[in-house]
């Protein structure tokens, strides 16, 4: 159901146990086409678990129940624009997600669009960006590389932690994460926190995207790039 790769992926990213779920993917996906009506026509290997192109949506499955529920949580919260990609079920007992399928889903001609009105959206009940940033370095990295970086890791949080607008952070963002929809650019895979919009375009200003109307201080999206150096080596 899922290659080599992709298994080797979960794995790294969950550890050895994810394999009980990856043997048990079959038998979810029959479960949940059937419930939905959906015929899958192929796959999208992910980091937090696997995603299925089907002929009119696409069904997104996670081992992390946590991960499902924000995920929905997010994309609840960002309903009324189109600049999000639209959830139309879930099944979040067994971390699943039902989703729009973008099409053409190319990579986006603009992707930074996306981000002002991503922004625009009431930012309560999701957890601090600090949050985020522990994970990326205690956990993600780490893991990466088998280093712990503790002084950028103390950077990002003070980064985090100042006193600065909070808004509703897709959390994920690079350009990857943006596809091409019929009438404009829309965002996936949302990891939604709150804090620094700065946050966001760190991607967008490395690889030297037009930054289309950027809600923030570009000084502060350099502060973040600093800190987050490690990611980018």
């Amino acid at each position: 159901m899922i290659d080599e790769d992709a298994r080797s992926r979960l794995i790294r990213r969950f550890g050895h146990d994810v394999t009980r779920w990856i043997d048990a993917l079959p038998g979810l996906i029959d479960t949940l086409t059937a419930r939905w009506g959906l015929t899958v026509v192929g796959h999208v290997p992910g980091g937090t678990g696997a995603t299925f192109l089907c002929t009119d949506a696409v069904l997104k499955l996670t081992p992390d129940l946590d991960v499902a529920a924000l995920e929905a949580r997010a994309l609840t919260a960002w309903a009324d624009t189109p600049a999000m990609v639209d959830v139309l079920d879930t099944d979040l007992a067994r971390g699943a997600l039902l989703l729009e399928r973008i099409e053409p889903g190319t990579p986006a001609d603009e992707p930074a669009r996306v981000l002002p009105e991503l922004h625009a959206a009431k930012p309560a009940g999701f957890p601090p960006l600090r949050a985020r940033v522990d994970f990326l370095f205690e956990t993600l990295l780490t893991r990466r590389t088998g280093t712990y970086y503790a002084t950028e890791h103390h950077r990002a949080r003070k980064l985090a932690e100042d006193d600065v607008t909070q808004v509703l952070l897709h959390g994920d963002m690079h350009p990857g994460n943006v596809l091409q929809g019929p009438h404009g650019p829309k965002a996936i895979d949302p990891r939604a926190h709150v804090g620094d919009p700065a946050f966001d375009w760190m991607d967008f200003v490395h690889d030297g995207h037009d930054l289309h109307g950027a809600d923030v201080d570009l000084d502060r999206v350099h502060e973040w790039l600093t800190a987050f150096k490690p990611f980018y080596s």
